[in-house]
């Protein structure tokens, strides 16, 4: 099984599956451990030679099986490399050409005891970049496997060395040849590398198990910098020294940060190299990304430390994806939530996670995080890391941080270099804090789904000094009850801080008595989002996650736009219909009689007979449309030279999201295609220019949460403490 490994978790959203990958040997230096496994491993010594040109390569491979292996075995090899040993006693027969025509099937047969062969084989890997999947992959591109001067993308799923249908793991010595000027890249360690005239010879070695091979090559600029024991490189396809910089300081920021939160990084190096098409992949030791994307200013303190951070979990400590991928939460968790958090932003960072859920996954797409083995679809990433996240969440508010921190470094000590499941999570947890778990992995892990919380009656009654808020609480899910402990803040009168505490619900309808000696004026169920659970609709602003999460969309176009104008709105249309709702209708203004009931609503143009319409559903916030400007809060957006866009819920029609979107600039609609999926989040956005900037972005407020209840009119929420991020945590 060829698993791909994607992690870009705010930028690209490419629906290729995930392969999480071993540590190389190498980092022995660092962690003092070696590699002990129970399973057999394929051995590979390779000498490759790339011909980007000509898109071949040729490959000699002195293969030694595990001495347990059979006399006959079965490998597979991309079709038309055509594979031959000069091995004495050994035979290789090609066997019926398979259903994929990617790649071949081969049997050996060697004479008794002999485990150690050579291949030889040569030929074309040549797939072009494709646009692949709709949603917000739109506009990225991949391939299985390619061969051009821009460069060389070689993976497990290219089929580029045989892979031996009874083993997944292999270890591998691998010389490169490459044109002069060029550099490879690879797991493991370049133990060294040459250049002449003609040509570039770099040698790697992996000596831990690995499930595949990857080749990347291309004619990089190399920058690199020692940070203790790692090797921090980058590999640039134009030199920018600057640029270089930044990533080899963030990547000693976050591996010192990983290390004292976690333990020992387990790699040698660890690599930024760009790729010559946009990407967002993580291989271990070393991140491929696009040339757009490693310069986006937010990139290096968002998802690059995701891509550091998954060396420790799935390239450090493995998957067991047949129970579950636990990984892609756990390192979305500890980096992009945690840099949240030092932001003070963490709660905010949740809702948006949660609203995800409700948007993307929750009504048709859901599965249960046993079922998640990589992210192919919006669904499967609100599922496979959002809810992920949030139980990894919710089990440090159960264990506590000093606890929870423990824990992950005991699970990290104890399965480095080894298969994990979900289940050897728990027993870990369980062991370090003394609490059982069962019960709570077993409902967030097993089951589809989530809680439905809502907030029944509530009262304030004074009895003698004692005030008594008496509340209740509802699950409405139609299937079983979730075991609950809700974060509850109570605002009482004259005092600034809120009282904050849990309450343990194990009922599909249960009362609450909470006592104080001063008047409660406030209550706010689950305030900070730090449970998961279905939303409820009034407790989220509209966003473009329900637009892009639709099940049904209509675009509607502009028939009296000026010619120019029109083309490039029909070609947007085509963009958003590829953003991903599962069914998409494109109309002409002049074609419709009304707008339809029942599904989601994307209207373009300022001269769209339907414009109006939209803009009024927006009558709740403060939104004014002038002659020639657009008023939202106390911006003012101009019609010339900008770009808008708008969403809103039409409460008539079942909470069905509606957008508009106007513009001026043709030239405007194929950058606002790209950018509009990254802003996702928002409500409300604003671009300037052809090639359009943001200059304004922001989300309707939420007026009142049907999570909330007020005793004294206009009440504001009570402080809520502030809780310190997991690596400001002090561990005694």
């Amino acid at each position: 099984m060829n698993y791909l490994k994607f992690t870009l978790t705010a930028i690209l959203l490419i629906s290729i599956p995930l392969k999480l990958q071993a540590a190389d040997q190498n980092a022995s230096h660092a962690t003092g451990l070696t590699f002990e496994t129970d399973y057999a491993v394929v051995e590979h010594n390779l000498k490759v030679r790339i011909h980007p040109t000509t898109h071949r390569l040729q490959v000699e491979d002195k293969i030694t099986l595990p001495v347990t292996a059979p006399r006959e075995v079965i490998f597979s090899l991309h079709a038309g490399l055509q594979p031959v040993t000069p091995t004495t006693g050994v035979t290789v027969t090609a066997l019926t050409q398979s259903a994929d025509e990617l790649q071949q099937s081969f049997k050996v047969k060697f004479a008794e005891q002999l485990k150690t062969f050579t291949l030889h084989y040569e030929g074309q890997i040549n797939h072009p970049l494709e646009s692949y999947g709709k949603e917000q992959a739109r506009g990225f591109r991949s391939t299985p496997g390619l061969i051009s001067t821009e460069g060389v993308f070689l993976a497990g799923s290219s089929v580029w060395f045989p892979q031996f249908e009874s083993y997944q793991y292999l270890r591998f010595k691998m010389q490169v040849e490459s044109p002069a000027g060029w550099k490879t890249v690879s797991q493991g360690k370049r133990v060294s590398d040459s250049e002449s005239k003609d040509y570039t010879v770099d040698n790697w070695d992996s000596q831990s198990p690995q499930e595949e091979i990857y080749l990347i090559a291309a004619p990089f600029i190399e920058y690199d910098r020692q940070t203790g024991n790692i090797n921090a490189q980058v590999f640039l396809r134009q030199p920018d020294q600057a640029l270089a910089n930044k990533y080899l300081d963030a990547t000693a920021k976050y591996v010192t940060l990983y290390e004292k939160l976690i333990g020992d990084y387990p790699y040698s190096k660890f690599a930024l190299v760009e790729n010559f098409w946009e990407t967002g992949y993580g291989m271990p030791s070393f991140t491929l990304l696009g040339s757009r994307v490693i310069r986006l200013p937010f990139i290096i303190n968002s998802s690059y430390p995701h891509e550091i951070l998954h060396n420790w979990w799935g390239n450090g400590v493995y998957v067991d994806f047949p129970s579950g991928n636990w990984s892609e939460g756990l390192t979305a968790y500890l980096a992009d939530h945690l840099i949240k958090q030092q932001q003070g932003q963490s709660a905010s960072y949740r809702l948006q996670s949660l609203q995800k859920y409700n948007d993307y996954a929750a009504n048709s797409r859901d599965f249960p995080l046993t079922q998640f083995r990589g992210r192919h679809s919006s669904a499967t990433e609100a599922v496979g890391y959002g809810k992920t996240l949030m139980l990894f969440h919710m089990l440090r508010n159960k264990t506590g941080d000093s606890l929870f921190i423990q824990s992950l470094q005991q699970f990290y000590r104890d399965y480095q270099f080894k298969i994990a499941s979900f289940d050897d999570l728990r027993l870990t947890f369980e062991t370090v804090s003394g609490i059982k778990l069962d019960d709570f992995f077993s409902q967030w892990i097993a089951r589809t789904g989530a809680p439905d919380l809502r907030l029944g009656h509530s009262d304030v009654i004074k009895q003698g000094n004692q005030y008594h808020l008496k509340f209740e609480l509802k699950q409405t899910q139609p299937d079983e009850v979730y075991h609950l402990e809700i974060p509850v803040a109570v605002t009482i009168e004259g005092q600034k801080k809120a009282q904050q505490s849990f309450v343990v619900m194990t009922q599909k309808n249960q009362q609450f008595d909470l006592s104080f000696a001063a008047r409660p004026i406030r209550l706010d169920i689950d305030p900070e989002f730090d449970l998961f659970r279905h939303l409820a609709m009034e407790e989220t602003p509209a966003a473009f996650t329900q637009l892009f999460g639709a099940h049904d969309m209509l675009v509607i176009l502009p028939r009296s736009a000026n010619p120019q104008l029109k083309k490039a709105w029909q070609v947007f249309a085509t963009d958003l219909s590829r953003m991903g709702p599962d069914s998409v209708i494109i109309k002409w203004d002049d074609e419709l009689e009304s707008l339809p009931q029942n599904m989601a609503i994307t209207v373009l143009g300022w001269n769209n007979r339907y414009a109006n319409e939209l803009i009024s559903s927006l009558s709740d916030y403060d939104v004014m449309v002038k002659p020639d400007h657009l008023q939202i809060d106390n911006s003012e957006v101009p019609h010339q030279n900008h770009s808008i866009a708008l969403v809103s819920r039409d409460q008539h029609n079942g909470n069905t999201p509606g957008a508009f979107i106007a513009t001026d600039l043709p030239a405007a609609l194929p950058g606002l295609g790209r950018k509009l999926p990254h802003y996702h989040k928002y409500s409300y956005l604003a671009f300037s220019g052809d090639e359009p900037q943001i200059k304004l972005k922001g989300r309707w407020p939420v007026n009142h949460s049907p999570m909330t209840a007020l005793y004294d009119n206009n009440t504001k929420r009570g402080e809520l403490a502030m809780r310190p991020s997991l690596a400001e945590v002090q561990i005694h």
